[in-house]
């Protein structure tokens, strides 16, 4: 029964169930969970997300009305799985009795078996299950939707699910769900910036000695505001990918070939706009000291190798040769995979961009026994960088500004921000260039002695991640 369904469901799906048939999870009979706050501990954990209840029930609220007579129950719930409230109609209130659901209980993979709560906050994204995707056969007759929801500065503070009976399952309540978090993640921006910006006036008033520290300040300010604004493009941009998607899945077959152009067309520019989004944000987040290092013990080489291999479908298009060469066929380290997975990504994605039809890339490692680092190098036949302004191109929204150069569209970020990530991976990147003749980008990482714990959080390869990370780092690229 269960390989049948490994077969049809998304990755994380199949390694929830696989997880709960070796944890030997009942599904006939799930576990009443064992971790339940206290009315004391609710309360107090109610009184701390007071705004933010606030505002998700107005929304959510909305959504009820927009669903009328519509058999739905929401639920809020904590970083940590625990539920902090449940509303909505009451058809549904037997299924979470059977379950032992209710404020101030924990949800967990290993007493409910495979739950949309567990994997949202798990995967950290959107999901969906849908009747047999639940292991748990007393969830079997649902279909639950939940969608992780953000404070300030992008900190995961919960999710919110609904659950309808598996009947009523319509593939438009995700998408709705999705729309309802945007608006809940910008409100609590919105009331966020407001306190400050009133904290700031009132600064303002106080005494003129202070306009050196307010002018810092306002400073910080620019770089929250470019947040603000950010977050609002990326909520028009979910809506649009979330409708694609829903286009592909339902319709895809109905429409013709001229229209399937034009949605992949729509669905390429949304990429686009994505990695000018998320590197606005993190290059802010990076300048504020808010980026979170989470180092695991990786092969170096096979990582590089898997990202050069992923992307040569784009070079081959363009008829660029590519290459790999390394002097070591093994190479293990402590590094953060996902920062360092974005750094190559964008450097590919600038050697293809600039290098000419029938040009050559070639990716190169380099293992130093003597200093205990590793160099990863970038080389290709492009158009080259002039020599004064080779400084420039690390800096933000710098961009060699000739005929050769403006060929490819960019932002004037995305070297910038890997500058950035290099150096809070506590390296180096170098750049040697010759106009007319390509360009050498070298990275140069230490290579550190992996501890005891991270030894137990070793690194495995996600297809899924990586095709992602593509899409959007070559969304500027065409053929």
């Amino acid at each position: 029964m269960f390989q049948h369904i490994y077969e049809q469901e998304t990755s994380y799906i199949v390694e929830s169930l696989k997880r709960c048939k070796e944890l030997r999870v009942d599904p006939d009979k799930p576990k009443i969970s064992k971790n339940i706050m206290s009315k004391l501990e609710l309360g107090r954990k109610k009184d701390s997300y007071n705004e933010i209840l606030e505002v998700v029930k107005f929304f959510s609220n909305k959504m009820l009305k927009s669903l009328k007579d519509t058999p739905i129950l929401v639920a809020i719930t904590d970083e940590k799985g625990y539920f902090l409230d449940i509303f909505g109609n009451e058809a549904i209130n037997a299924t979470m009795f059977q379950l032992g659901i209710r404020p101030g209980v924990q949800v967990s993979e290993e007493e409910m078996g495979t739950n949309v709560v567990s994997l949202v906050l798990e995967q950290n994204q959107p999901v969906q299950l849908i009747g047999s995707n639940h292991y748990n056969t007393h969830l079997q007759e649902c279909a639950c939707y939940g969608v992780p929801f953000y404070g300030p500065n992008e900190k995961l503070l919960g999710s919110i699910c609904i659950m309808t009976a598996v009947i009523l399952h319509n593939p438009f309540f995700l998408m709705t769900l999705t729309t309802v978090v945007d608006a809940i993640e910008r409100e609590l921006l919105i009331r966020e910036q407001s306190r400050k910006i009133n904290k700031q006036k009132e600064l303002l008033y106080e005494s003129e000695k202070k306009q050196r520290e307010l002018l810092e300040k306002d400073i910080v300010m620019k770089d929250e505001f470019i947040t603000l604004i950010t977050h609002e493009f990326k909520t028009p941009i979910n809506v649009i990918y979330s409708a694609i998607q829903l286009i592909e899945q339902v319709y895809f077959n109905e429409i013709p070939q001229s229209v399937k152009n034009l949605i992949g067309s729509i669905k390429r520019n949304a990429f686009r706009q994505l990695r000018l989004v998320n590197n606005l944000l993190d290059i802010t987040k990076l300048k504020a000291d808010q980026f979170k290092l989470n180092p695991r013990n990786i092969d170096v080489v096979f990582i590089t190798q898997l990202i050069a291999e992923s992307i040569k479908i784009y070079a081959e298009q363009k008829k660029i040769a590519f290459g790999f060469k390394t002097n070591t066929y093994s190479l293990n380290t402590s590094i953060d995979d996902e920062k360092y997975e974005r750094i190559i990504l964008n450097l590919l994605s600038n050697a293809i961009k600039f290098t000419p039809e029938g040009g050559n890339i070639t990716v190169e490692i380099t293992e130093n026994m003597n200093n205990k680092t590793v160099s990863i190098a970038v080389i290709d036949t492009g158009v080259g960088i002039p020599e004064d302004k080779r400084e420039v191109i690390f800096e933000r929204f710098g961009q060699v500004d000739n005929n050769l150069s403006r060929q490819a569209e960019g932002s004037g970020i995305g070297l910038a921000l890997v500058k950035m990530l290099v150096e809070i991976l506590e390296g180096s990147i170098e750049v040697e260039s010759e106009l007319g003749i390509g360009s050498k980008f070298t990275i140069t990482l230490p290579i550190k002695e992996v501890t005891f714990e991270e030894k137990n959080r070793e690194f495995i390869s996600s297809d899924n991640g990586l095709v992602n990370a593509i899409n959007v780092e070559f969304s500027d690229i065409y053929f």
